[in-house]
């Protein structure tokens, strides 16, 4: 039977009836409903009712009663309040009620163990008796001794007793397979005006089994919270008696939401500051990676055992620490919510039952919260994308918003177009609030195109920049700006433009977020809550033979994005606000969405705690023929059953398998479905409502996926870019082999202070990505861009990103050339610089040269001796220094003395000395003719010349004195002319 319970002490329990496994409940949304067979229930569950007025006996309190027969309808259920979601009927009579109603609740139960007690909350007008298969379990406002059909309730319940529910806690009496919940509602009496019935159910769980690994977080922890110290006992090896210790679903703690409440004591200004948990799981030690990951979710300090060994110290001071210890800080915001990861070696478990035994400590003995759960998993693999591609990178650290816009180190940005620009066609300045931002391209260029940028305000408007990208610099360039004109007698005006679409036929799609009443050109169409397709060419409205005229056959709403396949006809969209439903629109013709039938997509079954209850979903047809139904395309689709998502942000269309992706921001998650015509299939939640593991250079993280999901792109590889408005404002990148059962999920970017990132694109290619950065603070911080220059996000701006290779200067490579490289000595060569990548700077290094180094571009360097040398360059730019380019023995200096002689003078001539320091020798031996010296430096000018020389001796020796006409030390060219014949020396002059 119940436990009955005194009110101050049911309020007390109120907080620890949280006790309950959150994966098994259900969160209470769209009437309260949820699927029939879980336990535990929300209140405004689906039953099986019997209102007929008969007498059931008894046998319809068992398991094996089939009800097969009865109504069902969801709770509350009665008559008479006014507040019932099913009506039930009282009888022919209003003066002569039927006394009892009969309710049944068939659940399906795994494992009846984990359930210690069970907690029933019921709302009952008047009188109740429970049964948990067969057994009367509770008896509410009902006399004692046997329950007939004819029996009445103890007492009339009215006032705020008729919506109230009252708790009570019974043994376990719940099997293993089909369990049912019966109850019968008795009136005070026949004419008793109204009846309520309603519950919901929770249950204590036992102390949990040795959990199976990986160990998710949330599960059961058995935890001591008296208050005492085990500083001196054995708590954390096995074999320690926890049979007194309380037990209950993670997170465990108090001040902030859990789902078990802990004690913290009888003082709230002098709270316990340690307070034990612990728990067994099995392991295979063949199973574990080599590394196993802890993640800790831990407010404020944790020391954490495993099989007695201390194996993890967080936020805690070093030892000796004991029950007094007080953490190191206070942990608050994010952090509060984060698990911090620690890696233990897989040789710090054993074979079998493992016990994790963890002790959490208080900063002080006034904190206002604590909290603790756990996850043990293998350390993840990291699935390698595809070097050279955008999506490929390793994620940021999770942050919260800081100064300047952090994105991936493999990544550079560059800010193109900014608030305050002016510009430079037409009047006026760049918009702000800068929203969604498409690229379209010209001729399917990836390096040639438009931008257009929206702006959400009051007006609007949309931005076209025509840009191209500078190959030589790997920088974007802006050429032109230009509003687009929306003000005028045919559109009148535009407003709080938001998302929008690129078209395969390249347009851009602006989305009119506003629906604001008026008819000013009195053309039978409201002037705002619509999309407008632009030709980004002229900065025009498509004019479809009507003149400018906005998309009225896709309908007026509060208009987010549009998505328009590659058949050219079906385009998918939302609306944020109004409905908060997913459209689809068919084109009469391809290419022109001027007409067409519009669709509004109505699940199968309703959305239980956010996430599908069904995979199948209808599209129904919205009117859209007539000025007065495009108009109030909303209206209808409202009515005709849309299902409403709250806050429909952006529709894409799978590249690789022609799926359609949604987001919905109230709900904090993406979709996706296979669209099938006039259905669709496989209806999921594709990404959200959770936290996901994060790898990063730094460690490992679990981040909260959090609110706000916004814009969505896909890249030509698969993966998801999700832009966030909420939560930290992130852009995430989910993987194509992403499912929520094994995510994979990074983290791309982190806006700066104020800010969120709207309106992905990409170019044809994928090397480059475009999107704006709305609303930041004016105080945020500069920071350089891949021009090298500093930039500061104080205004909203539109930045393109890529690859570090693909943007921005790049680190040069050294490459160079000699203009000989084999030489004598004394010649001098110049060398020139054949770097890649654009260098500025540059150090040379000449081994045996002079000068042996240099800064400039192009050197010149003389070489005096002989020799096999080497010769280094390292260049640089403002974006670094390259590795140093050596091209060893690459000059080789030798003595060739002969340049070129006739026959005739072959072994006739001798010149010396060489080198020389000014006299030189020309011998000539059996010779005959006149002898004619001329001496020519290096550049080829002749500096001494003597003819008809005079000579000495029997051997024809000519004496020149080279001091007087050659100063400096250098080489030195000797022709020597006898008769007809000559020949050509290379000799030295030395100082």
């Amino acid at each position: 039977m119940k436990t009955n319970l005194p009110l101050v002490v049911l309020l007390l329990l109120s907080s620890f009836i949280g006790f309950a496994n959150t994966g098994n409940l259900t969160n209470t949304c769209e009437n309260n409903m949820v699927a029939p067979g879980d336990f535990p229930f929300n209140a405004g569950s689906i039953w099986s009712y019997n209102d007929t007025g008969v007498d059931l006996g008894t046998s319809w309190r068992e398991v094996a009663y089939d009800d097969s027969a009865w109504a069902t309808g969801a709770a509350q259920l009665g008559y008479g309040d006014g507040d019932e979601v099913t009506t039930l009927s009282f009888g022919p009579d209003s003066n002569n009620k039927s006394p009892p109603y009969y309710f049944r609740y068939e659940f399906n139960i795994a494992d009846a163990s984990i359930y210690h007690d069970l907690v029933f909350n019921i709302l009952r007008d008047d009188g109740a008796v429970v049964y948990l298969n067969g057994t009367e379990i509770i008896r509410e406002n009902m006399p004692a001794g046997t329950i007939t059909y004819n029996t009445f309730a103890d007492s009339t319940v009215g006032g705020g007793d008729e919506d109230a529910f009252f708790t009570s806690i019974v043994e376990n009496l719940l099997q293993n397979g089909d369990n049912v919940i019966a109850v019968e509602l008795h009136q005070r009496s026949g004419s008793s005006s109204d009846l309520g019935f309603d519950m919901s159910t929770n249950f204590v769980p036992s102390a949990p089994n040795p959990a199976d690994f990986p160990m998710e977080a949330g599960l059961v922890w058995s935890y001591l919270d008296t208050g005492v110290s085990l500083d001196a006992a054995p708590w954390t090896e096995a074999g320690y008696d926890i049979s007194t210790w309380s037990a209950g679903f993670a997170p465990l703690g108090y001040g902030d939401p859990v789902t078990t409440e802990i004690s913290f004591g009888p003082d709230p200004n002098n709270k316990f500051i340690t307070t034990y948990f612990t728990r067994e799981v099995n392991i295979v030690l063949d199973d574990l990676t080599e590394n196993i990951v802890f993640g800790l979710n831990r407010d404020d300090g944790a020391i954490v055992y495993l099989n007695g060994v201390e194996i993890i110290r967080d936020n805690m001071p070093a030892p000796p620490t004991d029950y007094l210890t007080n953490s190191e800080t206070i942990v608050s915001g994010a952090d509060e919510n984060t698990f911090f990861t620690h890696l233990v070696p897989k040789t710090a478990f054993v074979e079998g039952v493992n016990k994790i035994s963890v002790e959490l400590h208080n900063r002080d003995g006034q904190s206002s919260d604590l909290k603790f759960d756990m996850f043990v998993n293998n350390l993840p693999v990291v699935t390698p994308c595809e070097e050279g591609t955008i999506g490929c990178f390793t994620s940021i650290e999770p942050t919260g918003q800081t100064s300047r816009m952090i994105i991936p180190v493999e990544h550079r940005f560059q800010l193109i177009v900014k608030q305050g620009d002016p510009y430079t066609t037409g009047v006026g300045e760049v918009g702000g609030n800068n929203d969604f931002t498409g690229y379209i391209p010209i001729e399917d260029s990836s390096t040639l195109g438009y931008v257009a940028i929206n702006h959400e305000t009051t007006p609007g408007g949309v931005t076209i920049a025509d840009v191209n990208l500078n190959e030589d610099l790997l920088l974007w360039e802006v050429t032109q700006t230009q509003p687009v004109d929306f003000f005028n007698d045919a559109l009148v005006t535009t407003t709080r433009n938001c998302s929008g679409g690129v078209t395969p036929w390249g347009t851009i799609i602006t989305a009119e977020e506003n629906t604001s009443g008026g008819d000013v050109n009195a053309d039978g169409y409201q002037d705002v809550g619509w999309l407008v397709e632009i030709d980004p060419s002229t900065a025009q409205v498509v004019d479809y033979g009507n003149g400018q005229e906005k998309l009225w056959a896709m309908g007026r709403m509060n208009h987010e994005n549009v998505v328009v396949s590659d058949d050219m006809r079906t385009a998918y969209y939302g609306e944020d606000g109004g409905t908060d439903c997913v459209y689809k629109f068919v084109a009469n013709t391809p290419g022109d969405l001027s007409n067409g039938f519009l669709y509004v997509l109505k699940l199968d079954d309703p959305l239980v705690g956010n996430d599908p209850s069904s995979t199948t979903a209808t599209w129904v047809q919205v009117p859209n023929n007539t000025a007065a139904e495009r108009n109030n395309v909303r209206s209808a689709a409202a009515a005709l059953g849309g299902t409403d998502f709250n806050g429909v942000e952006d529709c894409e269309i799978n590249p690789i398998t022609g799926e359609i992706y949604f987001t919905s921001k109230g709900k904090s998650r993406t979709y996706a479905f296979t669209d099938n015509g006039s259905t669709l299939s496989n209806f999921r939640t594709f990404v959200g409502g959770t936290s996901y593991d994060i790898i990063t250079d730094t460690g490992f993280f679990n981040e909260a996926w959090g609110g706000g999901n916004d814009n969505l792109t896909f890249d030509d590889k698969g993966n998801l870019w999700v832009l966030q408005d909420g939560g930290n404002n992130y852009i995430w990148v989910v993987r194509p082999d992403h499912t929520q059962e094994t995510p994979n999920v990074e983290l791309f970017a982190s806006m700066p202070n104020g800010s969120e990132p709207t309106g992905l694109t990409f170019t044809p290619d994928f090397k480059y990505g475009f999107f704006s950065v709305q609303h930041p603070s004016g105080s945020n911080d500069a920071q350089q861009d891949a021009t090298f220059s500093d930039v500061v996000f104080d205004a909203s701006s539109t930045v393109v990103f890529a690859l570090k290779e693909n943007l921005g200067a790049q680190i040069p490579v050294a490459d160079f050339e000699a203009s000989d490289v084999e030489i004598e000595p004394g010649t001098a060569i110049t060398f020139t610089d054949l770097s890649a990548n654009n260098p500025s700077s540059w150090f040379w290094t000449f081994e045996g040269g002079i000068p042996a180094t240099s800064n400039e571009a192009a050197p010149t360097v003389a070489y005096l001796e002989e020799g096999n040398f080497n010769v280094s360059l390292t260049v640089g730019n403002v974006a670094g220094t390259g590795t140093e380019a050596t091209k060893e023995e690459y000059i080789l200096v030798e003595e060739v003395v002969i340049l070129g002689i006739d026959d005739e003078l072959e072994d006739a001539i001798s010149v010396y000395p060489n080198p020389t320091s000014g006299i030189l020798h020309i011998a000539v031996e059996k010779q005959q003719g006149d002898i004619t010296v001329e001496v020519f430096n290096m550049l080829g000018q002749k500096v001494l010349e003597e003819k008809n020389v005079e000579t000495i001796g029997s051997k024809r020796v000519v004496v020149l004195d080279l001091a007087p006409h050659v100063k400096a030390s250098q080489m030195l060219v000797v022709k020597v002319t006898v008769g007809d014949n000559s020949g050509s020396y290379k000799i030295v002059k030395q100082n």
